[in-house]
C-alpha cells in the first residue's frame, strides 16, 4: 500500500555554482502526495507538484517551478536493489551517473537518479545513511552505504563495482588504495526532516510517524581529492551526505 518514487538531479559548475532538485510522489493506501524542490546552496524553493521529467536515451530532460534543467549522458546507467523483503524493496536507478548539464544559469557535470520504494522508511532495518558521488571529467564515483540491523555497500567507480575498505563523512579507502577526502567547506542543508523536507509538504504527517521527523540529515558540497597509489591526485566537486535514523 506504500510507493514512493523520487527523482534526484544536480549540477556544479567549474567554480563551485551548484543547483539541486527534487521531484518525488508518495502514495499510502488511497492518499497521494507530490512535490518538488531546488536548492542552489543558499536557499530552496518548493512546490506541491511533480517535475515534468522526460528520460530519453542519451539525455534527460526536466521541468518544475523555477527550473529548466537538462542533461546529457556520458557514462551508462547503474541499477541496483538497495533492499528487498516480504513487505517491499527499495530500487536505486542511477539514470546518469555522470552528464554535461545544465539547470538554469548554470552548466557543469551533473549526475540524475531514480529511487522507488514499495516499503515504508520508518518499516527500514537501518541506523544510518551514506551517499554520494564524486565527478571530474575523467572520474565517476558513487556510493550508498546502510547501516544498521541491515548493512549494505554499493560502491562504483568509473561504472565498475569496487570495494571501499572505509567509508565514512571525510572519504573513502578504497581496497586498491585509492583514497578520496573530502573538505565539507560547506553544508548545503542540515537538521531533522521535520525541519526541513517535511516542514514543506503539507499532509505528510498523515503518513509518516512521528519517529520520522525525527530522522536527521546533513548534506555537504566538498572539494574532493582522489589519490591513486604513486599517481597524480585528481581534484573535483563532490556532493554527500548522512542521514541518521533514531
Amino acid at each position: 500500500m506504500f510507493e514512493l518514487s523520487k527523482w534526484y538531479g544536480d549540477c556544479i559548475s567549474e567554480r563551485g555554482d551548484i543547483r539541486i532538485a527534487y521531484s518525488a510522489q508518495v502514495r499510502y493506501g488511497r492518499l497521494k502526495i507530490a512535490y518538488s524542490s531546488l536548492l542552489d546552496g543558499q536557499t530552496a524553493s518548493h512546490s506541491l507538484h511533480r517535475a515534468r521529467i522526460a528520460d530519453e536515451a542519451q539525455t534527460l530532460s526536466w521541468a518544475s517551478p523555477g527550473l529548466t534543467a537538462n542533461w546529457t549522458r556520458q557514462d551508462a546507467e547503474l541499477r541496483a536493489t538497495v533492499f528487498q523483503c516480504e513487505e517491499g524493496a527499495v530500487d536505486w536507478r542511477c539514470v546518469i551517473p555522470k552528464a554535461s548539464a545544465s539547470m538554469n544559469d548554470i552548466r557543469g557535470l551533473g549526475y540524475a537518479e531514480h529511487l522507488r520504494m514499495t516499503i515504508a522508511p520508518w518499516k527500514l532495518p537501518i541506523r544510518t545513511l551514506r551517499w554520494g558521488r564524486f565527478l571530474t571529467p575523467h572520474t565517476t564515483l558513487i556510493w550508498i552505504d546502510w547501516q544498521g540491523p541491515f548493512t549494505t555497500r554499493l560502491v562504483f567507480l568509473n561504472g565498475r563495482r569496487v570495494l571501499a575498505e572505509t567509508l565514512d563523512d571525510g572519504g573513502l579507502l578504497l581496497d586498491n588504495g585509492v583514497r578520496i577526502s573530502f573538505d565539507r567547506a560547506q553544508v548545503l542543508r542540515q537538521g531533522s526532516l521535520g525541519s526541513t523536507v517535511f516542514a514543506a509538504v503539507p499532509g505528510i504527517g498523515r503518513i509518516a510517524p512521528a519517529r520520522m521527523f525525527r530522522v536527521d540529515e546533513c548534506k555537504w558540497k566538498s572539494r574532493a581529492r582522489m589519490q591513486s597509489p604513486g599517481g597524480a591526485a585528481e581534484d573535483g566537486w563532490c556532493l554527500h551526505e548522512v542521514v541518521n535514523w533514531p
